[in-house]
């Protein structure tokens, strides 16, 4: 995303409705969501903040002038994926800027790489279901930017797909049951070896369907965090070694701890999560036949930790890639390889810690997931 000056005069009714149809830029959807809050709302001043790549951060300032128009000042900020997990950060960013965010209320979207800060209203025409209603829409809008510089999955699809998944489990899962325990019955009573060794089979793989449901399942309606305190070096160390152990030929996988810093969190399920995408990265260098290296780094960043996962592969490629990602069973591997349920888990852990999660090409090649948690999760 790259923020410009431009304000063309305002979006006007049928650009805000243009706007939450088809999606639009970065600048665009962020002159719709100011002009909903300047002119509809009444307050003085929007700031508008999201992440751009290279773990940068792009920032808008809308002003209305003595004139009543809509002035709209690019702002110089410099900070990491944090900033869209803690309040407190995203308020010193601005203020590193010049800007004033003490009077203004902050609204974060993590899941959006997005920031919202609102000046307080000259006067409040409206009551609280009109300003529920215009942080949906807002919320909406900055949804819908179009060319990201970072790959982001899409809440309402991925909550979408969550609702199928725990659906479709659910249907699947009694008759697989069956499928199963009928296979382990007639192989008891089975004398010939293509038989039993067809009877097999059919077990081996009913079990690795149960498998991909369980993987789905744990996406769609994951266990409740069970948060405890722990140092971050050590449980980088263990799910590197994890995947050392896997062992993929000609892949090194190394872990990087600034400090030891503690936070409170799913130990169990940030493994999880670490592993995975070590994993992917081992993966990707192994589709592309190439040697190579994946990394997890760790540091703490006031009240929250950030995690990034290099590798120095063939990087995310087509657009199909790049628009599916996230999604269960989707892999951009070979067929065979993986059940596609890394990045959505992934996404689901981070999601339950109150976290921002994002995927982008490095510029001398490969990939690089960046993670920001709050040192503790928040209170469900």
């Amino acid at each position: 995303m790259a923020g410009d000056s431009g304000w063309e005069s305002g979006v006007g009714e049928w650009g805000l409705l243009r706007c939450l149809q088809r999606g639009g830029s970065w600048s665009d959807i962020s002159a719709a969501v100011a002009d909903v809050w300047l002119r509809q709302f009444g307050c003085r001043s929007v700031w508008i903040v999201g992440s751009v790549a290279g773990g940068g951060i792009s920032g808008l300032q809308y002003r209305r002038g003595e004139d009543g128009q809509v002035q709209a000042m690019p702002m110089r900020l410099s900070g990491g994926l944090s900033v869209f997990v803690s309040s407190r950060q995203f308020r010193q960013l601005l203020a590193a800027a010049g800007a004033e965010p003490g009077e203004g209320e902050v609204l974060l979207w993590p899941d959006l790489l997005c920031g919202l800060v609102v000046g307080p209203a000259e006067q409040l025409q409206s009551g609280p279901e009109l300003r529920g209603l215009l942080e949906v829409l807002s919320r909406r809008l900055l949804s819908a930017v179009e060319g990201r510089a970072v790959l982001l999955p899409d809440p309402a699809r991925m909550e979408a797909l969550a609702e199928f998944a725990a659906g479709a489990g659910h249907e699947i899962n009694n008759p697989l049951a069956t499928i199963i325990g009928q296979a382990q019955l007639q192989l008891r009573g089975a004398a010939g070896i293509d038989l039993r060794q067809s009877l097999e089979t059919i077990g081996a793989q009913a079990w690795r369907i149960r498998d991909m449901i369980g993987n789905a399942m744990l996406f769609a309606r994951p266990p409740a965090l069970h948060a405890q305190p722990f140092r971050l070096r050590v449980l980088l160390e263990e799910c590197a070694g994890v995947l050392r152990q896997s062992g993929v030929a000609g892949v090194s996988v190394g872990s990087d701890c600034e400090g030891d810093p503690e936070l409170t969190a799913d130990r169990a399920q940030l493994g999880v999560l670490i592993c995975h995408l070590l994993r992917n990265g081992c993966e990707a260098l192994r589709g592309a036949s190439r040697s190579g290296a994946v990394v997890v780094s760790g540091r703490a960043v006031e009240d929250c930790v950030e995690l990034t996962v290099e590798d120095n592969g063939p990087g995310l490629g087509s657009a199909e890639v790049l628009r599916h990602a996230f999604d269960p069973f989707y892999s951009g591997r070979s067929a065979g390889r993986g059940l596609g349920f890394g990045l959505c888990v992934s996404w689901r852990i981070v999601r339950q810690h109150g976290g921002a999660i994002c995927l982008e090409n490095l510029p001398s090649g490969g990939v690089c997931c960046r993670i920001a948690l709050p040192q503790r999760p928040p209170v469900p």
